[in-house]
């Protein structure tokens, strides 16, 4: 990760003459950004937004030294947008410096980052010394954060000075400019000549695509910032572990077939007329198969396709939404500009469903979340159980009709009382309510009433 100015200066000199070993085309960058690079202007955010998947910046070399420019650099990545990592190129030399150089890399860290990053490729410690500081840092910052901790080295120095620690982090980010990696690893720096005109520079580069990693994690698994499971926080991963796509889709939900699936789950090729399309996914199946944990059954195409190639969207108004994870507001319908608040997990909100482009986004009163059905929870059943029968959570009224309101109330039941249901409807916003056998009508929120 460190390559001198100077070097930079002679790289962009040599320009087109510049040969590498790897030849990798990359369709957009996740660049390494340090001081080298300078204090970086608003104008090349802006651009280099439209270039770069995400950023990783160096936050300092080692406890004593914070990098110069990384506090601006990084709230400018804020400002426009640009989601980023931050990393620490250590110099400790001991569990005990170690601890003290995890600390001061989270003290000068900016809060918005998606996932912090040890960058461990020198040391005078024996093999033994050098395992034992690793883990001494990935404590103190587990300690601290339950962001992504993410292991950065090249090959031959990882698996000689860290070769056990480095199995706690939650993903591998290998350096080998010559020959793809031959280790487990999530992300790839595969040059350290990437000519970005963004910033007129030529930086490292890194790919994290399916073709080009052993254990592959979406873009949207390196620019969350969300914090990472307590199974993969807990858990130390290796070669053989395979990160999952979303694998809970239901029956009635809509699912838009991504641009990079190539096959049907019966091995067939999908045509090209077939992707960048939305369609109702009227049946699931379990299965383990490549990163899916499940099949769904695409109506109009009538194939089952794997769940890693479709991506799931809220599609038509559902009126009321829970969130499953905890959610940044944005103020433009696009997400490129958060708000500053945002959504607690599990909380429930009135929204609308609006479109932009080809993919989905819900309006709340404070701004826009992404519509995709792995972030959020429809409020409402959305059909009748097998068994045609619900269970009051709450106390409830059912009514005369649909409008719900006090003056057609019918029958009171208190929490805990079985009703047998055999239809459901929903109204023009999007709340759904149970028609019962006696003809009346109840809610069907999930907070008032459960199926059996």
């Amino acid at each position: 990760m460190i390559i001198k100015k100077g070097w930079r200066l002679l790289l962009m000199a040599l320009g087109c003459c510049i040969a590498l070993t790897v030849t990798v085309k990359a369709s957009a960058a996740v660049p390494d950004i340090s001081e080298w690079q300078g204090k970086l202007t608003s104008t090349q955010v802006k651009s280099l937004k439209s270039q770069a998947n995400f950023v990783i910046n160096r936050v300092q070399y080692g406890a004593s030294y914070e990098d110069l420019y990384h506090s601006s650099n990084e709230k400018l990545y804020v400002q426009y947008g640009i989601p980023f990592g931050s990393y620490d190129y250590s110099t400790f030399t001991s569990t005990s410096t170690a601890v003290t150089d995890a600390k001061k890399f989270y003290e000068r860290s900016n809060k918005n980052t998606s996932f912090y990053v040890l960058d461990f490729e020198t040391t005078s410690m024996s093999s033994t010394a050098a395992n034992a500081a690793v883990k001494a840092w990935y404590n103190e910052m587990r300690k601290l954060t339950n962001k992504k901790l993410i292991f950065y080295s090249y090959q031959s120095f990882a698996t000689t000075y860290a070769n056990t620690a480095r199995q706690s982090f939650d993903a591998q980010w290998i350096a080998n400019y010559s020959s793809k990696p031959t280790i487990s690893f999530s992300l790839w720096q595969y040059t350290d000549s990437y000519y970005l005109s963004s910033l007129n520079e030529y930086v490292d580069n890194s790919l994290y695509t399916s073709g080009s990693v052993t254990t592959y994690h979406p873009l949207s698994w390196w620019t969350s910032t969300a914090s990472v499971s307590s199974l993969n926080s807990s858990s130390s991963s290796s070669s053989s572990t395979t990160s999952y796509a979303y694998s809970s889709y239901t029956k009635g939900q809509h699912a838009y077939l991504n641009a990079s699936s190539s096959k049907y789950y019966d091995g067939t090729t999908i045509p090209s007329s077939a992707k960048k399309q939305y369609y109702e996914i009227t049946a699931v199946k379990s299965v383990t198969s490549s990163r899916s944990k499940q099949a769904v059954y695409l109506k109009g195409l009538n194939k089952w396709v794997l769940s890693q190639d479709v991506t799931g969207y809220w599609v038509g108004q559902h009126g009321k939404y829970t969130l499953k994870t905890k959610a940044n507001l944005y103020s433009d319908v696009n997400l490129t500009k958060k708000t500053g608040s945002t959504l607690a997990k599990g909380s429930t909100h009135i929204g609308t469903l609006v479109k932009s482009g080809n993919y989905y986004r819900i309006k709340f009163a404070g701004g826009y979340v992404t519509g995709k059905v792995s972030f959020t929870d429809h409020a409402y059943y959305e059909s009748v159980p097998s068994s045609k029968t619900i269970t009051t959570k709450t106390g409830l009224y059912s009514y005369k009709n649909t409008t719900f309101e006090k003056k057609n109330r019918k029958t009171y039941y208190p929490a805990g009382t079985k009703i047998t249901v055999t239809s459901i409807g929903s109204r023009a916003g999007g709340s759904r309510y149970f028609k019962t056998s006696a003809g009346t009508y109840v809610s069907a929120w999930h907070t008032q009433v459960t199926t059996n």
